[in-house]
């Protein structure tokens, strides 16, 4: 994609973190010749969820089409993109972006492997194919209230676009219109952009030829009562619909860096 194809309906969804592969996973491989990797098991679970096929048939609301995906399972330390999934949305009239589908994938094909601790999240999201969706984030508030309300971990947002991403970010408040989408179960607070904001996440992350020639327009510190896969999501979600309503419509490069102890 580039600059001239600014419609295209490309999603990128990647997690980032600290992978550990359960030990017995080796000896599948040698003793049944059993051999998954990221992009077998989420054709495999997406499948499952009847979110997408790709067993040749049709299949009525699916979600999106399958175009490839990958990980990083070094297992040294170091903060890795560990799953990543890269597919063309084909959203039903009404269905939101496929956010959360993609991450509750890749989530999955994690848990299914190995042991993870998550330190950031990056979507890939063409913005025109983003509906109005503040009604289901009044509706979500309510699943985020049900936490520790003594619970306190910060985490921070950043948007990377070209065009009207970053005349959106000019022109109006993308903080406060977040904040109205959070109904009170998340804190929005406009940060200075720059590298320090994206420690969480492997760079560069996966989305390259995507999202060449984008910038860093907007970054956020997010305040919630705690970490995990959902909330990194719902951040995320909340900024689109921010964007949208900013009257932002080109892809943006959506980015969630976890607390340093994630």
């Amino acid at each position: 994609m580039s600059d001239f194809e600014p419609d295209y309906p490309t999603v990128f969804v990647g997690l980032h973190g600290v992978f550990h592969r359960r030990p017995w996973i080796a000896r599948l491989h040698a003793e049944e010749g059993i051999d998954e990797d990221v992009f077998s098991l989420a054709v495999k679970r997406a499948e499952a969820y009847g979110w997408t096929t790709t067993s040749g048939g049709v299949l009525e609301g699916a979600r999106w089409g399958h175009n490839d995906a990958g990980e990083d399972w070094t297992e040294d330390g170091r903060i890795r993109q560990m799953a990543w999934l890269q597919i063309a949305a084909e959203n039903p009239r009404g269905q939101r972006l496929p956010v959360l589908p993609a991450a509750t994938v890749l989530g999955d094909v994690l848990r299914r492997m190995g042991t993870f601790r998550l330190t950031g999240l990056h979507t890939l999201a063409p913005l025109h194919l983003a509906p109005d969706s503040l009604v289901h984030l009044a509706q979500t508030a309510d699943w985020f209230a049900l936490d520790d309300p003594d619970g306190a971990v910060e985490f921070t947002v950043t948007v990377s676009g070209r065009g009207s991403a970053a005349s959106a970010v000019e022109s109006r408040d993308v903080r406060a219109l977040a904040l109205e989408r959070a109904f009170g179960r998340l804190t929005f607070e406009a940060v200075p952009p720059g590298p320090d904001t994206q420690e969480g996440l492997a760079l560069p992350v996966a989305g390259e030829v995507q999202t060449e020639g984008m910038r860093q327009v907007l970054a956020l510190r997010c305040g919630a009562r705690s970490w995990s896969l959902d909330t990194a999501v719902w951040a995320t979600e909340i900024v689109i619909d921010a964007l949208r309503a900013a009257g932002a419509a080109q892809p943006v490069l959506v980015t969630v860096s976890g607390p340093a102890s994630a």
